[in-house]
């Protein structure tokens, strides 16, 4: 799993990604949110970890 914050896509965003596949050079999750909106970790040692507004501050326009 990756998490991604990015302060030069569009106005900010946090992308999650998840399951991997090699063969494809892909990834099967994919959940990309922009700034201020929650995203949850939802595997790995920090299942249930949100990065929302207190981590990124809020939605960028």
């Amino acid at each position: 799993m990756y998490v991604i914050i990015d302060d030069y896509d569009a106005q900010g965003t946090v992308t999650v990604l998840t399951e991997p596949r090699p063969d494809k050079a892909d990834w099967l999750g994919v959940v990309r949110v922009p700034y201020g909106t929650d995203v949850d970790i939802p595997k790995g040692p920090a299942t249930g970890f949100v990065i929302g507004e207190a981590l990124t501050g809020p939605k960028r326009t």
